[in-house]
């Protein structure tokens, strides 16, 4: 025998449910309740082996009573029978510990089957339910491969924005490079000048960063000296006019 507890906040669905039960031999209905917490109270002396637990309802709703039952009654399972077939629901109702979720919609003998397949461990799901799941699970299917497809057509934009990154950064480098070998020939030249002309003074360059090194002897031709910073100072301002407008 089957006990079963009918919890729902209206007369006329207490009375279907009792029309649809007593024809099995096997199920009996211990009673009846109007909300959750009415529910939690009378199963205490009950003893319910299946609740066909109502979601809307007042004072304490089925979802907060599903977990309490599941939480407290171990041997006590929870078929939820709604009139509701929010996805929302559905997975906290499973989530809280009901072990079947059907709609009003259902058939007297998809009831009765449910709360017998409930009672022996196995889930249930209400045959319109499965037939929107199956339908979730192709689309998603669909979904899941229009993703692949994206995701391959992004791999192969990505290698070609690959190829073109190593490409401008190889073309940057040249670039670099080349204004480098101009400023330093220029720098180079004018140290040869220099240098064959007033031997105190050391020069080093430096790739980027060009300056003047030290001074080895006081220069007294303060002319030269002057001439010698224009020089310098022309070359750096060429090198930062060069990489201002290589950035740019």
């Amino acid at each position: 025998m089957i006990n079963v507890l009918i919890v729902d906040d209206q007369k006329t669905v207490h009375n279907i449910l009792k029309s649809y039960l007593q024809r099995e031999s096997d199920l009996k209905i211990v009673g009846f309740a109007v909300n959750g917490q009415d529910a939690v109270n009378k199963i205490l002396v009950l003893q319910p082996d299946v609740v066909l637990m109502d979601l809307e309802m007042p004072i304490m709703d089925g979802l907060a009573a599903t977990k309490i039952i599941t939480d407290r009654f171990v041997k006590t399972k929870v078929l939820i029978l709604t009139s509701n077939d929010n996805e929302h629901n559905l997975n906290q109702a499973l989530q809280n510990g009901a072990k079947g979720y059907l709609l009003k919609t259902a058939t007297a003998e998809e009831l009765i089957n449910a709360i017998k397949q409930v009672q022996k461990g196995y889930f249930q799901l209400g045959l319109e339910l499965v037939e929107k799941y199956i339908y979730k699970i192709v689309k998603l299917e669909a979904d899941l491969d229009e993703l692949s497809q994206l995701k391959e057509k992004f791999e192969v934009q990505s290698e070609t924005i690959e190829e073109i990154n190593n490409k401008f950064a190889f073309i940057t480098t040249d670039i670099e490079q080349k204004v480098v070998q101009h400023v330093e020939a220029t720098l180079d030249k004018h140290k040869a000048f220099f240098i064959d002309n007033h031997p105190n003074i050391e020069f080093k360059v430096d790739g980027v960063d060009y300056r003047l090194k030290k001074l080895e002897k006081e220069v007294y031709n303060i002319s030269r000296l002057q001439g010698i910073w224009f020089v310098i100072i022309l070359g750096l301002a060429a090198f930062s006019f060069l990489i201002n407008l290589y950035n740019s």
